[in-house]
């Protein structure tokens, strides 16, 4: 199907951007490059998901999605959302926390549900977890010896290796001497999820304004 010169033009654009990036561009992002406004970048995002080359989230800032006809969506990637902000008594992949999502091999899923988070901090750093990187979780409510886990500590998301003490304490330990680990002896704290992958960026995203 041949396109008009604009859709044409931005679908290039976006393959190009989720090939460099990992992720998709917000339409704003897209806005922003072309110099076009936003009702103007609507229309043409709107003629490509009608013709079948995307599909869009519309709560989503980055939820755009290629489909096999655009040449993305291959049958061995999946994309994970990426989680803003968990907080205590709230469902991981509620709307409001969610800021796009990042392709992974589909075999990292293997029926499970994932979800990624950017890590703050350098507490990890021996794990090879780095500030800034996504940390992809397969949601699960328990963990074994040793497992690293995004756990709810006073309704504050953290990454760290799990360990169970005898006295039944729980100890999440950093990969980082010049950090201390958390014990808990009683709630609040909640297992979220068990890493199973680190999606690393070349260059951090500029924050959106």
């Amino acid at each position: 199907m041949r396109l008009p010169r604009r859709q044409q033009e931005t679908l290039e654009w976006i393959r190009a951007y989720m090939r460099m990036h990992g992720k998709p561009p917000t339409m704003r992002e897209i806005g922003d490059h072309f110099g076009r406004a936003s009702s103007s970048v609507f229309e043409v995002i709107t003629a490509l998901e009608h013709k079948g080359f995307l599909t869009r989230a519309d709560r989503l800032s980055r939820g755009i999605t290629l489909t096999p006809k655009a040449g993305g969506g291959r049958k061995n990637t999946v994309h994970v959302p990426i989680v803003g902000h968990i907080a205590a008594g709230q469902p991981i992949l509620a709307t409001e926390n969610l800021e796009g999502t990042v392709p992974v091999d589909r075999r990292l899923a293997a029926g499970r549900l994932l979800f990624a988070l950017r890590v703050q901090g350098d507490s990890m750093i021996e794990a090879g977890i780095l500030e800034g990187d996504l940390v992809i979780a397969a949601q699960q409510e328990d963990a074994q010896e040793g497992d690293i886990v995004v756990a709810l500590v006073d309704d504050e998301a953290t990454v760290k290796r799990f360990h169970r003490r005898p006295d039944g304490a729980v100890e999440l330990r950093p990969e980082n001497p010049e950090h201390k680990p958390i014990v808990i002896k009683e709630p609040p704290f909640m297992i979220q999820g068990k890493v199973v992958a680190v999606h690393r960026e070349v260059e951090t995203p500029a924050e959106e304004t």
